[in-house]
C-alpha cells in the first residue's frame, strides 16, 4: 500500500486553539504545538493568530484537546479501489467513495481495505454519472448526487441501480431516517425532501438571496443533520451557518462566519475562487465543525516556495452557534466524518485517499452516537 505524507499523523496531538484572544497557556505553547504538526510553522502560526483574535471564545484554558492515532489509509495503491475522493460515507464496516476520476461509486471493506464492488461510469444512462459528487448512506439506499445529469441516483447496498430523482444541481444529500434531504438552489426552496423510493414529499427553507446568484456553482452548499433533526447549511461563497427546521420550514442564522479575506476583485477575494467554507460536520466531541479553505489571513493560498502547505484549519461551534476555537489537521482536507468513534478525512487535491484515525484523550461535551448521527447526515 502506498503511504502518503498524511500517514505521518500517528500520535499527532490535535490542539483546539481558543478564540478568546489570550495567549496559549505555558503548558502548551504555540511553538510547541506547531512543532508537533507535520507542516510549515509559519503558515499554521498565522491561522492560530487569526483564530485567537476572531471571536469571543468561551474557553480561557488550553485543556481541550484530542489525539489522532494509528492512521489507516484506504486507497493509494498501485491499482486502487478508487482514484480520487469527492465524497464518502459508511454503512457498518463498509466505506463508500464517490470517485470523479472514473465517475463511479466504490464500496470498500474497512477491515481489509479491498474493493467489494464498483458501480457506475461516465454517461447519461441509468446508473451512469456525469459529475458525481456528494453521497449519503441511508437505511436501505445510497443517494448519490450527479451534478452533470441534474439528478440524484439511488443504489442498493449491492451497487444495483434503483432509480433517479430529477434535481437541478444537487449540492448535497443527507438522510434522516428513511427521509432523504437534498440541497439545491435551483428549486423553489433549498431543502427538498423525498422518501426512500425517491417520491417527492416537500420542500422548505429560506436562504439569503445572494446565494441564488450561484445556484449552479459547483460545491456551493453543504449540510449536516443535527441530533435534534434540524439541518445546518453552509455556503462556499457567503459566510454563515443557517439552520432549517424540516418540520416547520423555519430558517434562522445559526452563526456568522467571518474568515480572513484579501482584496475583493469582481466580488471575489484575491487568491482563489473558493473564498469560504468547504464542509460542515459533527466533530469528535459532538460539536459543530466547519472546514475552512486553505487561505492565509491576506486572502491567498497557503504557499511556501510555490508549494501549497498540507494543513487545513477547522472552526468549532457549540449548539448555540457560538464560536469556540479552531484546530488544524494535516492535508488539504475537504471532507471529515465520524464513524464508530473514528475520525475519517479525505483530501480532494492530493493522492485520492481516505484516512481513518483513532481518537483518544477526548472528553465529549455532547454524547452523539456516531453511526446514528451520520446515518442522518
Amino acid at each position: 500500500m502506498k503511504m502518503t505524507r498524511k500517514a505521518v499523523l500517528f500520535s499527532t496531538a490535535v490542539v483546539l486553539f481558543s478564540g478568546c484572544g489570550e495567549s496559549p497557556s505555558e503548558e502548551v505553547s504555540v511553538i510547541e504545538t506547531i512543532e508537533e504538526l507535520p507542516t510549515v510553522p509559519d503558515s499554521v502560526a498565522r491561522w492560530i493568530d487569526w483564530a485567537e483574535e476572531s471571536g469571543d471564545g468561551l474557553w480561557e484554558e488550553n485543556s481541550h484537546r484530542f489525539v489522532l492515532e494509528k492512521p489507516v489509509v484506504y486507497g493509494g495503491q498501485e491499482i486502487p479501489p478508487f482514484f480520487n475522493v469527492e465524497g464518502f460515507d459508511f454503512k457498518g464496516d463498509t466505506l463508500f467513495v464517490s470517485d470523479p476520476a472514473d465517475q463511479s461509486l466504490a464500496a470498500v471493506s474497512l477491515t481489509s481495505g479491498l474493493q467489494i464492488w464498483k458501480a457506475g461510469e461516465q454517461g447519461e444512462g441509468p446508473g451512469h454519472f456525469n459529475g458525481i459528487c456528494e453521497i449519503a448512506a441511508g437505511p436501505s439506499r445510497i443517494a448519490v448526487c450527479d451534478m452533470g445529469n441534474s439528478r440524484v441516483t439511488l443504489l442498493n447496498y449491492s451497487g444495483q441501480f434503483l432509480g433517479n430523482i430529477p434535481v437541478q444541481c444537487p449540492f448535497d444529500v443527507m438522510w434522516k431516517g428513511d427521509t432523504l434531504f437534498v440541497l439545491s438552489l435551483a428549486e423553489s426552496k433549498p431543502l427538498n425532501m423525498y422518501n426512500e423510493d425517491g417520491e417527492f414529499l416537500d420542500s422548505c427553507g429560506e436562504l439569503p438571496e445572494e446565494l441564488d446568484l450561484l445556484a449552479y456553482a459547483n460545491r456551493h452548499l453543504h449540510g449536516v443533520v443535527t441530533p435534534d433533526g434540524n439541518v445546518l447549511v453552509i455556503s462556499r461563497f457567503v459566510g454563515g451557518i443557517w439552520k432549517i427546521d424540516p418540520a416547520t420550514g423555519a430558517t434562522e442564522l445559526f452563526s456568522e462566519i467571518s474568515l480572513p479575506q484579501g482584496e475583493m476583485v469582481n466580488d471575489l477575494a484575491s487568491g482563489s475562487f473558493m473564498v469560504l467554507c468547504r464542509d460542515v460536520f459533527i466533530g469528535p466531541d459532538g460539536m459543530v465543525n466547519v472546514i475552512l479553505p486553505v487561505f492565509t489571513e491576506e486572502g491567498g493560498n497557503l504557499f511556501d516556495g510555490g508549494e501549497m502547505q498540507q494543513t487545513t484549519a477547522i472552526h468549532r461551534y457549540n449548539w448555540d452557534g457560538d464560536y469556540l476555537d479552531s484546530w488544524v489537521i494535516d492535508g488539504t482536507v475537504g471532507v471529515v466524518l465520524m464513524h464508530n468513534d473514528q475520525l475519517y478525512s479525505a483530501d480532494r487535491y492530493a493522492d485520492g485517499v481516505v484516512i481513518g484515525h483513532h481518537v483518544t484523550g477526548l472528553d465529549r461535551s455532547i454524547p452523539v452516537d456516531a453511526d446514528e448521527s451520520r446515518s442522518q447526515s
